[in-house]
């Protein structure tokens, strides 16, 4: 398979890291194309993680909205508080 790139800006940046590293075009190019790949690759990762995350805090909330009151009192009542926010 061969690849001709027809955009001179492309041309360009392709000759000047080829002057300025020594390496082959096909080489340069490989490499890049690897590179990209991987950051793609680590893109759909991180989006997976943080999908998955939020699932997981999504399936918590919904648990602790089902959960038992342990203490129906107020949170006032609780601290022993009363009415007129002085100590019961």
């Amino acid at each position: 398979m061969s690849i001709a790139i027809d955009h001179p800006e492309a041309e360009a940046l392709l000759a000047e890291i080829e002057a300025q590293t020594g390496r082959d075009p096909g080489d340069l190019l490989l490499d890049l194309l690897r590179r990209e790949r991987d950051r793609l690759t680590e893109e759909r990762t991180v989006e997976r993680r943080i999908a998955e995350g939020l699932a997981a805090d999504r399936a918590l909330q919904a648990q602790w909205r089902t959960g038992h009151v342990l203490d129906a009192r107020s949170p006032d009542d609780v601290l022993g508080y009363d009415e007129s926010g002085l100590p019961s």
